[in-house]
């Protein structure tokens, strides 16, 4: 038995020292084997490789296909693509839509005042015996010396610039300082653009200066030269308060009607006038000048212009 057993080990040591001999001898058979693994891996990473140019190309196709056709490239697209694009599509199309409707509307802002006033006289309406003078200087800030034309004009630019962002269209009576327009020129500047809305800014003033407060003035309803824009007038003027009263930085008296403004009286289309606050006031003057203040109160009167602007399209 121990004979036996001394055989059969040196047989498995000759041949387990045949295996490494054989390899030498025979190096190709070595590559072969080491390769394999390799060979595996290659063929998995062109798979992969193939699937990503397939991809590619599916994109490249479907590029393709958009220039000729764009339905053919929502088609190749999935289905979680295809409803997102139209979501985006159509939100775009309902945007650009509703400012189209919006240019429709034209709205005319009349920077209050000028430079220099012009106290001749022009009748007060249409026919009418009374006189007005055509535009006085305004009045200007206790607090930082501004003129109210010059206010005016810097808050109607914001204002209109609000509102040309939402597509509204808009005109001015006036851009600088230096014109010489009447109360009823500029009403009839309005009327000769057959504007949707003729908007007025000014500031107030007052011989005390605890009086403070924006205000909104509108056609009276007993004024016979404003029937035909009574309504109107006051819908965009209740809107434009409305909005204004949501800003808690600023304090809002109210609507006030008045018949006796050459403005109102020779326009024939609907009509507003903001009073913005009292240069009178040291604080509101400040404020009037602020920038920042400003900008939030002509936001609240652009929020309610375009309210108006839904209301009558």
């Amino acid at each position: 038995m121990n004979a036996r057993a001394v055989k059969i080990g040196i047989a498995l040591i000759i041949l387990l020292a045949m295996i490494p001999l054989y390899y030498f001898f025979n190096p190709a058979a070595a590559k072969e084997k080491a390769g394999t693994s390799k060979n595996e891996k290659s063929e998995l990473a062109a798979k992969e490789s193939a699937a990503e140019k397939s991809q590619d190309e599916k994109k490249e196709t479907a590029n393709e296909y958009s220039k000729k056709d764009p339905e053919a490239a929502v088609a190749a697209n999935n289905v979680e693509e295809s409803v997102k694009e139209d979501s985006v599509t159509s939100e775009t199309a309902s945007s650009e839509e509703t400012k189209v409707i919006q240019r429709d509307f034209l709205v005319v802002i009349d920077p209050g005042h000028q430079r220099h006033a012009n106290l001749g006289k022009e009748p007060v309406g249409p026919g009418a015996a009374e006189m007005k003078m055509k535009v006085t200087g305004g009045t200007s800030g206790v607090a930082t010396g501004k003129p109210e034309y010059q206010l005016a004009l810097e808050a109607s630019l914001i204002l209109g610039d609000l509102l040309e962002k939402q597509g509204v269209k808009v005109i001015y009576t006036r851009t600088t300082h230096d014109v010489n327009l009447s109360n009823k020129e500029r009403a009839e500047f309005a009327n000769q653009n057959k504007a949707d809305l003729f908007i007025r800014i000014h500031a107030d003033g007052s011989t005390d200066k605890n009086v403070s407060g924006l205000s909104v003035l509108t056609p009276a309803h007993n004024d016979r030269y404003n029937k035909a824009i009574y309504e109107d007038s006051l819908k965009a003027s209740e809107l434009i308060l409305a909005e204004t009263k949501k800003n808690t930085a600023v304090k809002v008296n109210g609507i006030s009607f008045r018949s006796d403004l050459s403005g109102f009286n020779w326009s024939q289309v609907p009509s507003t006038l903001v009073e913005m606050g009292f240069m009178s006031n040291p604080v509101e003057d400040r404020n009037l000048s602020d920038p920042t203040y400003l900008t939030n109160l002509l936001s609240n009167v652009a929020d309610g212009i375009l309210q108006y602007v839904s209301l009558k399209k």
